[in-house]
């Protein structure tokens, strides 16, 4: 392959911001997915990507900006389950479902009366990469430097509740608070990400990647930067794919990061046969 080649996709505006949108989308996904593949959270993560969902109909009908509905919404689920679970005392799948279905159905009966919306929405659902500006970069920038700055700060305190937090609550450790503090961050990136692979495989950028990491290393610190490495290849090489065979970018980084996982995983199978 001739170096121009490699470097035609660069010709283009869109694709420049489409690359670095994406980019950093993935490296800040990867890193906090590290968490939800850790804990387990990935049923919380579908089901905040879902209800941002609500939330982007909600902002179309009142002419806002989608992030803000769908940051509303995100927040809501996330901050709803841990109040839900407390409050009611049921256990958190259970308050999950309970939000993610009553929440996403109002977003169905948004949509089935705003017929006007529905392309709109088709394109974030599925996501519109190539469609990025520069003041979207800028606050993709902002929020995604933002939230690896809390990560980093708060490391050890999101380890601790995360892996102990019994012991962290006997210890008169603020469990809650970070825990919330996680769920926020995790809200935060799907709101992120919406742009780039739409609501519907908006999880895949923070599971998968941090999953194929997992079978390469057990070792916490290392696992974050392997998962935010192979986030960022899986959105390089996606939309290298996408620009050169027209494929759709959002599910073609979604499918790259999926075959980097089969990879790895057939390769460790063939080395303990």
């Amino acid at each position: 392959m001739s170096i121009d080649l490699i470097l035609e996709p660069f010709q283009y505006g869109f694709m420049v911001r489409a690359f670095i949108g994406t980019g950093l989308v993935a490296i800040v996904a990867a890193a906090v997915g590290t968490f939800v593949v850790l804990k387990g959270l990935a049923f919380m993560g579908d089901a905040i990507a879902h209800t941002a969902f609500t939330g982007i109909a909600l902002a179309l009908l009142l002419g806002i900006s989608i992030y803000v509905g769908a940051l509303f919404f995100a927040l809501l689920t996330a901050l709803g389950v841990v109040f839900l679970a407390r409050v009611s005392k049921v256990n958190n799948d259970t308050a999950l479902a309970i939000l993610f279905t009553g929440v996403f159905a109002l977003g169905i009966v948004l949509l089935a009366g705003s017929p006007a919306f529905v392309g709109d929405l088709n394109s974030l659902l599925l996501g519109s990469v190539m469609a990025i500006q520069a003041q979207e970069i800028i606050l993709i920038a902002s929020m995604a430097l933002g939230l690896a700055i809390a990560l980093v700060l708060f490391f050890q305190h999101f380890v601790f509740v995360s892996f102990d937090p019994v012991g962290a609550e006997a210890a008169g450790f603020p469990v809650v608070f970070f825990q919330s503090f996680l769920l926020v961050m995790i809200a935060l990136v799907i709101v992120l990400s919406i742009q780039t692979v739409g609501v519907v495989l908006v999880v895949a950028l923070l599971i998968t990647p941090a999953a194929t990491a997992s079978l390469l290393t057990k070792r916490l610190k290392l696992l974050i930067v392997l998962s935010s490495a192979l986030g960022l290849v899986a959105s390089f090489l996606g939309l290298y794919l996408a620009y050169f065979f027209g494929a759709p970018p959002g599910a073609t980084v979604v499918l790259v990061a999926t075959l980097l996982f089969g990879l790895v995983l057939g390769i460790q199978k063939l080395r303990r046969a």
